[in-house]
């Protein structure tokens, strides 16, 4: 690539551009959509002008990103390198913006910027952009979190497209996307937890469309957490709406703790605070905190939480509770379940209406010889057609057995 040029903000620009044109511009750009005028005078207090003549760079793809851009007049290619060639991807025009990954972080340009013609346009940098949005919140941490994986997903999307020519319908690039994002967040391995024998896992057939996954995560206390969530809609965005929920509990969990239902409490609150319609949505889950001879559990909407005792007697823990982020006025309860040797607790992504009678038969009607095995048999009858509908198309689930008692 040639040598990198960069833009420079120009002196002369502010007096090409008026005040007009650029509060007309600032009410056409789709980032800004449903924004107030109070909003725009902020984000035009902190914008730059900047002139880049025609057949200049404004960045060059590969260039570390710090800026955003706002075209108020003129006309920006963005290119793509194709083997030795440059490929056009769209040109860009008054009112239209490109960067806006750079307001969130430094990760490189996926494309290049090229003016065809003399273009003034408006520059936000990160380090302004940042301070409007209150500096170092846990707002700003999802944000670049869930920027980073987006771009990261965007790139192994890409990589794979390159190897291979597929001729995908719109569902099944929507399933691609949403598995790749999914595969992101789940964990490499299940943890070793003392007195406690653990299986989790997520199932991912080929015409699944990434809607469920299973994390876990420390407390200050030291008790480990299983978590199992679903998205309530399958869309585009459902595996981004798995990361946030992920990366509010993670966050939160960085801080002490009263309990598990406090804790969602707050991230439920946190996700209707964020919220974008269309973009957002509600989200299932499930939780247990271990501790010795102990469980702590809470879930929010449609997700099978159960415990099986040793002997066979079981227990539906789930409350009927609104699923995270659908009510922001809702408090959540934990509840305290004590354990004895070889009582398990299952927690799945998918709540059919026969689930004691599912469960029990597979953990009593059979030999199951571990969590593994017992959760691999679950995965069997969870992912068969039910009276009421289809299979599910994916399935995440935990089984968590106590391996000695203290009462």
């Amino acid at each position: 690539m040639d040598e990198q040029r960069t833009t420079e903000v120009d002196g002369a620009a502010p007096q090409l551009l008026s005040e007009d044109q650029v509060r007309e511009t600032l009410h056409k750009v789709a980032l800004f959509d449903g924004l107030g005028g109070t909003d725009l005078e902020q984000i035009l207090e902190i914008s730059e002008p900047v002139l880049v003549e025609a057949d200049e760079y404004v960045f060059e793809e590969g260039d570390r990103g710090d800026h955003f851009f706002i075209i108020v007049r003129g006309d920006v290619e963005l290119r793509k390198a194709s083997g030795s060639e440059m490929k056009r991807l769209a040109v860009l025009r008054a009112g239209q913006a490109f960067g806006e990954m750079a307001l969130l972080n430094q990760t490189p340009r996926s494309a290049s910027a090229f003016a065809l013609t003399d273009t003034y346009m408006l520059s936000v940098s990160r380090e302004s952009f940042g301070k409007i949005l209150g500096g170092d919140t846990l707002a700003v941490r999802l944000l670049r979190n869930l920027s980073k994986a987006l771009w990261a997903t965007s790139v192994r999307l890409a990589a794979r497209q390159a190897q291979q020519v597929r001729s995908d319908t719109p569902h099944e690039a929507l399933a691609d996307f949403n598995r790749l994002l999914r595969t992101r967040l789940l964990p490499r391995v299940t943890p070793r937890v003392s007195g406690y024998e653990l299986a989790a896992s997520t199932l991912t057939p080929r015409q699944g469309v990434g809607s469920c996954s299973w994390d876990w995560f420390l407390l200050t206390d030291g008790r480990p957490v299983f978590l199992v969530m679903k998205s309530v809609r399958d869309d585009v965005f459902s595996a981004q709406r798995l990361a946030t929920l992920r990366t509010l509990l993670r966050n939160e969990a960085d801080e002490p703790q009263t309990s598990l239902g406090a804790m969602l409490t707050r991230v439920s609150g946190g996700l209707r605070a964020a919220w974008v319609d269309g973009l957002s949505g509600p989200v299932s889950c499930g939780m247990v905190a271990l501790s010795e001879g102990s469980a702590e559990w809470v879930g929010a909407g449609d997700v099978a939480g159960m415990i099986v005792r040793s002997g066979g007697a079981s227990r539906d823990l789930n409350r009927g509770t609104p699923s995270a982020g659908e009510r922001p006025d809702h408090v959540y309860e934990s509840a305290v379940v004590d354990l004895g040797a070889r009582d398990k607790i299952i927690c799945m992504s998918e709540n059919p209406p026969n689930l004691v009678q599912l469960v029990t038969s597979v953990l009593t009607g059979g030999y199951t010889s571990s969590s593994r095995d017992a959760l691999t048999k679950l995965f069997a009858r969870f992912s068969q057609p039910t009276a009421g509908g289809p299979a599910p198309t994916d399935l995440s689930g935990a089984v968590l057995t106590c391996t000695r008692s203290t009462y």
